[in-house]
C-alpha cells in the first residue's frame, strides 16, 4: 500500500468510527531541523484544540510489518489517550499586549533551518537562531501548548523583530524557571541569585556533568539565554564550563577544570546526535565554551 492510498483509507476509517460532530484534518507540519510531516487532527464536539498525530510514523510502522488493522489501531488507541474535552481561549493572541507577557524564547540551529526561518522573526546566535513562540499553559492532563510566531503574526500586532528579544528574556524565568541536576544523581531545582533558589553543588563528583533544562523540559537549551544564569552558575563553581548541546530541550554544563578538551567534547555530541536523538530535536553538532573572565560563550576554549 502506497503512502497516499495508507493515508485516505486512514481518512476514510476515522470519518466512519467518530461520531459528529467532528472535524479531521491532515496539514503538514514544518518541525525543526527542516523535518516536514503530515500532521492528523481530530477535533470532536466544537473542541478547538487536539493532538497532532504524524502519518508518517504509522506508515513507518505499517511498512516494517505492523497490520493495517494494528496500526489504525494505535491511532485510535493515541488519539483516545490525548484528546481533551475542553476548548482553550485563543483570543487573546489577536492582541499584543496580552500576548507579549507569554513570549519566550527557543533555539534552534541556524543552517538546518534556513528555509524556516525565512518566515519567523529571529536573532543569529553562534551557529544557532534565537527564535520565539507564545507559551499557553494548559490542565495538567492535557500539557502545555506552544504557538511559534511568524513574520504575519508580528505585521498584525505592527511590531518589530527587535521587540521581541528582550521581552522574551524577561519572560522565560518567570514563565519556565530553569533546572539544573547532576547527571548521577537528582538535585533540586535551582537558579542562582536571590531571585532563584538555593543552588546546591554535590560532594566533588568523580567527573562532574550537569544537565540544565526548564521547568516543563520544554526547549530547555533556551537557558543558555536567561538573564545572568550562566555567569552566576559558574561564579558558583568557580570555574568555566564547557556547554554540550544535548538537544533543543537540555544542555549539559561540564566545569572547565575536567581534563579535556573542546574537540573531544564534539565528537561526543556528534556521535549522541547520530545514535541517541531525534532528528527534529538535534540543536547542534559540537560543544561551546563559556568564559567567566569574558562571560562569553564561543567555538574556542
Amino acid at each position: 500500500m502506497t503512502y497516499n492510498i495508507f493515508k485516505e483509507t486512514i481518512l476514510h476509517r476515522l470519518d466512519d468510527d467518530i461520531p459528529n460532530p467532528k472535524k479531521i484534518t491532515v496539514e503538514s507540519v514544518c518541525r525543526n531541523n527542516g523535518d516536514c510531516l503530515d500532521g492528523l487532527v481530530i477535533l470532536e464536539n466544537g473542541v478547538n484544540i487536539g493532538p497532532t498525530l504524524y502519518l508518517n510514523y504509522y506508515y513507518k510502522s505499517y511498512r516494517k510489518g505492523t497490520s493495517f488493522q494494528k496500526t489504525y489501531e494505535q491511532i485510535l488507541e493515541h488519539y483516545e489517550a490525548n484528546k481533551t474535552t475542553k476548548s482553550v481561549d485563543v483570543s487573546f493572541f489577536t492582541d499584543f499586549d496580552r500576548t507579549g507577557s507569554r513570549i519566550a524564547p527557543k533555539l534552534i540551529h541556524f543552517e538546518k533551518n534556513r528555509k524556516l526561518l525565512q518566515d519567523i522573526p529571529h536573532i543569529p546566535f553562534l551557529d544557532l537562531a534565537i527564535v520565539f513562540y507564545c507559551y499557553i499553559p494548559m490542565e495538567p492532563e492535557i500539557g502545555n501548548a506552544t504557538i511559534l510566531i511568524r513574520n504575519s503574526h508580528l505585521e498584525f500586532w505592527e511590531q518589530t523583530e527587535d521587540a521581541l528579544y528582550p521581552l522574551a528574556r524577561k519572560n522565560a524565568a518567570r514563565l519556565l524557571p530553569p533546572k539544573l541536576h547532576n547527571m548521577n544523581s537528582l538535585i533540586e531545582e535551582m537558579m542562582p541569585e536571590q531571585s532563584y533558589p538555593t543552588v546546591m553543588i554535590p560532594d566533588d563528583p568523580l567527573y562532574p556533568m550537569y544537565v540544565l533544562t526548564n521547568s516543563q523540559n520544554l526547549f530547555g537549551a533556551s537557558c543558555l539565554l536567561y538573564d545572568d544564569l550562566i555567569h552566576s552558575l559558574a561564579d558558583r563553581f568557580q570555574s568555566d564550563f564547557y556547554i554540550l548541546p544535548s538537544s533543543i530541550h537540555e544542555i549539559i554544563l561540564i566545569p572547565a577544570s575536567c581534563d579535556s578538551r573542546l574537540n573531544e567534547f564534539s565528537d561526543m555530541v556528534r556521535e549522541v546526535n547520530e545514535t541517541q536523538v531525534a532528528d527534529e530535536e538535534i540543536l547542534s553538532d559540537h560543544a561551546y565554551y563559556y568564559s567567566r573572565e569574558r562571560d562569553r560563550i564561543t567555538f574556542t576554549d
